[in-house]
C-alpha cells in the first residue's frame, strides 16, 4: 500500500484529510470503508495524524467487539449468521492490521513501541469494559477467558499485532515492551491477565527475565533500598504486584524458566558490580515471595539448596552494612523471613534443616560458617518457634488460624522424631518444642505417630523420656492421644509393619515399669498401663512370636498391667495355648539362668489366670496333652528313633516301585510272590537306635520347671499359700516350694485325662483290677501303655506330683493296672537272676509302688516293698507285684478319702513279703522292722521276777 501511494500529491493528502475529519465529526455521510481507507492513508503519509487515526481505529475495534458480545449473548456463534456490519468491520480490521504489520516489518524501531503501547492499551480497555458482560467468564478463569478473547476476531487481531511488536523489540529494546506490558497490567488487572498470559507464553524467557529486572528497578526506586531506615509498602510499588501476576500466569507452563531466572538473578547479585543489584536483590526476592505462594515455594526449595556455607558468608558480607546502619530495619527483614517460612507449605522440612545446620554446624562447616550467621539462624529459629506457638494456641482457642509450615511438616514427623532422638543440646530443645507444636496443630493421629516412632526407635531411657515429655505437653489439649498411640502400636504389630518389635516392646516394658514405681506418673499423666490393659487382647498374638524374647517381654508387660478378672472362653483358650507353647519353647534354652527367669514370668502370669476352676482345667489340659507328643517329650528326656523319621511318602514310593516290577508276573498261591506283592509288614529284626537330644542336667531342669508349674496351676484357690517341701534337684538349682493343697476337681480331671491319652481304648478303663490271670488277655494293651511311659519318663514325675491325691490315682487306675501287668509279665519270664539287672523295669516298679503308697491305696507294710526290688530276684519281684495286685483287686481304688484312711493290710497279703525277708535275712535284716513289728511275750520282757 505504501508503494501505491508514493506518487500521490499533497493535494490528495489534503483531500483525504478533509474527508477523514468530516467523516469523524459527522459533518458528512462517509462509509466506514472509505473513512478507514482515508485514515490508513493519513497514517502512512501524515505522521502527525497518527493519534487521531489510532483513536478512530479504537472506535472501530470497540464497535466490532460490541457486535461480537451481542452475538455471544444470543448464542450466535456460526460464521454464516454474521450480519453485513460484522463482515464490513472484519474487512476494515483486516486492512488496518495489514498496514500495522507492514509498519512493524519495515521500520520496527520507530513503529513497534508506538503500536505496542496502543494495542496493549486498547486490549486493556476492551477487557475491562466487557468484563461484566453476560457470557464473559470471571477473571479468575484464565483459560476460559483466554479462549473467549482468542475466538473474538477484533481482539485476536490486536493480540497478534502486539505479539508482532514484541517479536520486533525483544532483541533490541526488551525493557520498553516489558514496561508497557507492566503498565497496562497495573492499570487493567486482573482483566488484562489473559493478554499477559498469551504474550508471556510466546516469549517466556525474555518476559520472565525483564519482568524481574523491571520489578527490581521499581522496588529500588520506590523505597526498597536497604539501610535507609524504612521498608517499602505495596502501594508505592505498583509494578511489583503486576510482576507477581505475570509470573503467576506463566508458572503453570514455564515454572522451570521462572526457577532458572530467579536463581540467575540471585547468583548475579552475589558478584554484581552494581550496588543496587547487590544490596536489593535479596529483599526484592523476599518481597516477591511474600506476594506469591508460587514464588515462595521456589525460594524455599531452590534457593535453600543454593545457600552453601560460602554463599552464606558472601551474604553476610553484603548485609552486614545494612545491619550496622539500621538494626531495627534489619530485624524487620528477619521477621519477614520468619513470616515467609511460616507461610511456606512446600520445602518447609528443607528450610528447617538448613536453619538447624547453620545455627549449630557440625564438623568442617563449624569452621566455615561465620559466627554472625550462626547467631542469625539461632535468632530465626527462636522467632519461628515463638510465632508458631502463638499461632498454634490461637488456633486451639478459635479454630481459624492456618499454619502452612506446620501442615508441611506433618508428613515429615518421623524424620523429625529421628532427628530429635539423635540430637542433644539446643537442637534437641528446638525440635522438642517444634514437634509438640506440630502435634497440637495436627491432632491425635499425628501425635500418636510421633510417640510410636519414639517408642519403637529409642535406644536408651534418655531418648525414651522424650516420649514422656511430649505426652505431658500435648495431653492438656489432646486427652485421647495415649489410647490412640497404643491402638496404632497394636495395628502395626499385628500387621507386621515393624522390624524392631523387640526394641519397641522393651521400651513399652520400660515405660510401664517406670509408671508402676513412679508416683508422679500416676498423678499427672495418663498411664500406659491403663491403655494397654484396655487393649491387652490385641497383644496376645505376640505371645506366639517365633522370637522367645519378644514373647517373654510381652508377657512381662501383661504381668504388670494385670489381666482382667473375668475372661471370655475364646480369650482363655488363646491365652492358655500361647502360654503352654511359650513354656515349652523356653525349655529348649540351654542357659539355665535365663530359662528359670522366663519360667518365673510364665508362672506370674498363670497365677493371675488360676482364679477359676475352668481356667485351671484348660491350662492343665494344654500342658498334659503336650507331654504325649514326640516334640515335647524330647525336652524331658524322650529319645528319638532316627529310623522313624523316614517319611511315609518314601515308603509308599518304594513299595509301588517294587510292585510295578512284578506287575506282569504270575502270582502263585503260598509262594513268596503273593507275600511280596502284598507288601512287607514291619521292619523285621533290624536294630533300632535311640538318640537323646538334650543333656541330662537340662532334662532335670525341665522336669523341675514343669512340676512346679503344674503344682502352681493345680492348687485350690482357697488353700494355704505354700509349705516347705523340697524337691529332688541338682545342687545348681535352688530349692523350690510346692503347693500342698491340690484341687480335688483338678485331680480328677488330670487323672481322667492321663487315662484318656495313655490308653488305646475304653474297653478296660474301669477302676477295678481283675484276676491276675486276666493280664494274658490284655498284653497288647498293657504294652501300649508301658511304651508310652517308657518313652515319656516325665509322666512319672506328673504321677508323683498328683499321687498324694487318691482322687487322681483312682482315675488313673487303668493306667496303673496296665503298667503293673506289663511288669508282671516281664519279671515272670525274665532270664536275669536279679531284678536290679533290669534297671528300667526295676525303677518303674519303685515309682509305681511309690505312687500307690503316697495315695494311700497301698497300706503298711505293702507300701514299703519298693525298698525290696533292688535286693530281690526277678521272680521274687514278680511275686511281690502279684501280692500288690491281689490286695488292690480286693481293695479297689476309691475316691472316698475316709475309706482309704481306714484300710489296713491283712496278714494274708504279707505272707510272700515275710517269706522273702526270711529267705535273705542276712541281706535284708536291717529293713525287716519297717515291715513287721515283732513283740515278745510278757514273761520274757521281765529282767527279774
Amino acid at each position: 500500500m505504501a508503494t501505491a501511494t508514493e506518487h500521490l500529491t499533497s493535494k490528495d493528502v489534503l483531500t483525504d484529510l478533509r474527508l477523514f475529519l468530516q467523516g469523524v465529526n459527522r459533518e458528512r455521510q462517509v462509509s466506514n470503508q472509505a473513512l478507514t481507507k482515508s485514515a490508513l492513508y493519513l497514517l502512512q503519509t501524515l505522521p502527525v495524524a497518527r493519534h487521531a487515526v489510532f483513536e478512530y481505529l479504537c472506535n472501530v475495534f470497540e464497535e466490532a467487539v460490541q457486535i461480537q458480545m451481542k452475538q455471544l449473548q444470543f448464542h450466535e456463534f456460526n460464521q454464516d449468521d454474521l450480519g453485513e456490519s460484522s463482515n464490513a468491520l472484519d474487512s476494515i480490521i483486516q486492512d488496518a492490521c495489514g498496514v500495522l504489520f507492514n509498519f512493524i516489518k519495515t521500520n520496527p524501531a520507530a513503529w513497534a513501541p508506538i503500536i505496542s503501547s496502543w494495542s496493549l492499551e486498547l486490549l486493556g480497555h476492551l477487557s475491562g469494559k466487557y468484563s461484566t458482560h453476560r457470557g464473559v467468564p470471571h477473571s479468575g478463569s484464565l483459560n476460559e477467558l483466554l479462549q473467549l478473547w482468542m475466538t473474538c476476531k477484533p481482539t485476536k487481531s490486536l493480540i497478534e499485532v502486539a505479539t508482532e511488536c514484541f517479536a520486533a523489540m525483544v532483541k533490541g529494546a526488551p525493557e520498553v515492551c516489558v514496561d508497557s506490558l507492566l503498565e497496562a497490567s497495573v492499570k487493567y488487572s486482573p482483566h488484562f491477565d489473559w493478554v499477559v498470559a498469551h504474550i508471556g507464553s510466546c516469549f517466556p524467557t525474555t518476559i520472565i527475565t525483564r519482568v524481574l529486572m523491571s520489578g527490581l528497578k521499581d522496588y529500588y526506586q520506590h523505597g526498597g533500598k536497604p539501610g535507609e531506615g524504612h521498608m517499602s509498602s505495596d502501594d508505592k510499588m505498583p509494578k511489583m504486584a503486576s510482576a507477581v501476576g505475570i509470573l503467576g500466569h506463566l508458572a503453570s507452563k514455564h515454572g522451570q524458566d521462572i526457577r532458572n531466572a530467579l536463581m540467575k538473578l540471585f547468583e548475579a547479585s552475589l558478584t554484581a558490580e552494581s550496588e543496587m543489584i547487590r544490596k536489593t536483590t535479596i529483599p526484592f526476592l523476599l518481597k516477591l515471595a511474600s506476594l506469591s505462594p508460587m514464588l515462595l515455594n521456589i525460594l524455599t526449595t531452590d534457593l535453600i539448596n543454593a545457600l552453601t556455607p560460602e554463599v552464606l558468608n558472601q551474604l553476610n558480607t553484603i548485609l552486614s552494612q545494612w545491619k550496622n546502619t539500621s538494626h531495627q530495619e534489619y530485624e524487620s527483614f528477619l521477621l519477614l523471613v520468619v513470616h515467609l517460612v511460616i507461610q511456606s507449605d512446600i520445602g518447609a522440612y528443607q528450610v528447617l534443616q538448613f536453619f538447624l545446620q547453620a545455627a549449630i554446624p557440625i564438623g568442617t562447616e563449624a569452621k566455615v560458617i561465620h559466627e554472625d550467621i550462626q547467631d542469625t539462624c539461632s535468632f530465626l529459629i527462636d522467632q519461628l518457634l515463638r510465632e508458631v506457638q502463638s499461632a498454634v494456641y490461637h488456633r486451639q482457642n478459635n479454630g481459624m488460624v492456618e499454619v502452612p509450615f506446620l501442615a508441611s511438616l506433618t508428613p515429615k514427623v518421623k524424620e523429625l522424631t529421628r532427628m530429635l532422638l539423635q540430637s542433644d543440646g539446643m537442637i534437641s530443645l528446638w525440635l522438642m518444642k517444634l514437634l509438640s507444636y506440630v502435634a497440637l496443630y495436627s491432632g491425635e493421629e499425628c501425635t500418636s505417630e510421633i510417640l510410636v516412632c519414639i517408642i519403637s526407635e529409642a535406644t536408651n531411657f534418655r531418648q525414651l523420656s522424650r516420649c514422656l515429655d511430649l505426652q505431658s505437653t500435648v495431653e492438656v489439649k489432646l486427652g485421647d492421644v495415649l489410647p490412640c498411640t497404643i491402638h496404632r502400636l497394636v495395628d502395626m504389630l499385628n500387621t507386621q509393619q515393624m522390624d524392631n518389635v523387640k526394641q519397641l516392646l522393651g521400651n513399652l516394658l520400660c515405660l510401664v515399669q517406670w509408671e508402676s514405681t513412679s508416683h508422679v506418673a500416676k498423678e499427672y499423666r495418663s498411664l500406659y498401663q491403663y491403655c494397654i490393659h484396655q487393649q491387652w487382647e490385641s497383644f496376645l498374638p505376640l505371645l506366639s512370636n517365633s522370637d522367645t524374647k519378644i514373647a517373654i517381654t510381652m508377657l512381662k508387660i501383661i504381668n504388670i498391667v494385670k489381666l482382667p478378672k473375668v475372661l471370655s472362653s475364646p480369650v482363655t483358650l488363646t491365652l492358655c495355648s500361647s502360654l503352654s507353647e511359650l513354656f515349652f519353647r523356653i525349655l529348649e534354652i540351654e542357659d539355665s539362668k535365663t530359662a528359670f527367669e522366663m519360667v518365673t514370668v510364665c508362672k506370674q502370669c498363670m497365677k493371675q489366670l488360676i482364679n477359676s476352676s475352668y481356667v485351671q482345667t484348660t491350662i492343665l489340659r494344654f500342658f498334659i496333652e503336650a507331654l504325649f507328643t514326640k516334640e515335647i517329650s524330647v525336652l524331658f528326656g524322650g529319645k528319638i528313633d532316627p529310623s522313624s523319621l523316614a517319611s511315609e511318602k518314601d515308603t509308599y514310593t518304594k513299595l509301588k516301585e517294587e510292585n510295578m516290577k512284578h506287575g506282569l508276573s504270575l502270582t502263585l498261591p503260598r509262594s513268596h510272590s503273593s507275600v511280596f506283592h502284598a507288601g512287607v509288614i514291619g521292619k523285621g529284626l533290624k536294630p533300632r537306635t535311640h538318640v537323646q537330644v538334650l543333656k541330662q542336667p537340662q532334662v532335670v531342669r525341665n522336669k523341675q520347671c514343669l512340676v512346679e508349674l503344674l503344682a502352681a496351676c493345680s492348687v485350690t484357690a482357697q488353700g494355704p499359700e505354700e509349705v516347705h517341701t523340697p524337691m529332688e534337684t541338682d545342687n545348681m538349682f535352688p530349692v523350690r516350694k510346692r503347693r500342698s493343697t491340690l484341687s480335688a476337681e483338678l485331680c480328677r480331671m488330670v487323672g481322667s485325662l492321663i487315662t484318656e491319652l495313655a490308653t488305646p481304648d475304653v474297653l478296660y478303663n474301669n477302676r477295678f483290677w481283675p484276676e491276675e490271670d486276666s493280664i494274658r488277655i490284655t498284653v497288647e494293651r498293657d504294652l501300649f501303655v508301658w511304651k508310652i511311659f517308657e518313652d515319656n519318663q516325665v509322666l512319672w514325675d506328673v504321677f508323683d506330683l498328683y499321687s498324694s491325691s487318691p482322687l487322681a490315682m483312682c482315675r488313673c487306675s487303668p493306667v496303673l493296672k496296665s503298667i503293673t501287668a506289663s511288669l508282671m509279665n516281664f519279671f515272670e519270664s525274665c532270664r536275669q537272676k536279679q531284678a536290679s539287672h533290669s534297671p528300667r523295669q526295676m525303677e518303674a516298679c519303685c515309682k509305681l509302688v511309690r505312687c500307690l503308697s503316697k495315695s494311700r491305696l497301698l497300706p503298711t507294710p505293702l507300701k514299703f516293698i519298693s525298698e525290696l526290688f533292688p535286693l530281690v530276684t526277678s521272680y521274687e519281684a514278680y511275686l511281690l507285684l502279684v501280692e500288690m495286685w491281689k490286695y488292690i483287686k480286693e481293695n479297689p481304688p476309691t475316691e472316698d478319702p475316709e475309706e482309704v484312711n481306714k484300710r489296713v493290710c491283712e496278714p494274708r497279703h504279707t505272707v510272700c513279703v515275710r517269706s522273702i525277708l526270711h529267705k535273705d535275712i542276712h541281706r535284708m535284716g536291717h529293713i525287716y522292722s519297717r515291715f513287721f513289728h515283732e513283740t515278745m511275750p510278757p514273761s520274757e520282757n521281765k529282767m527279774d521276777d
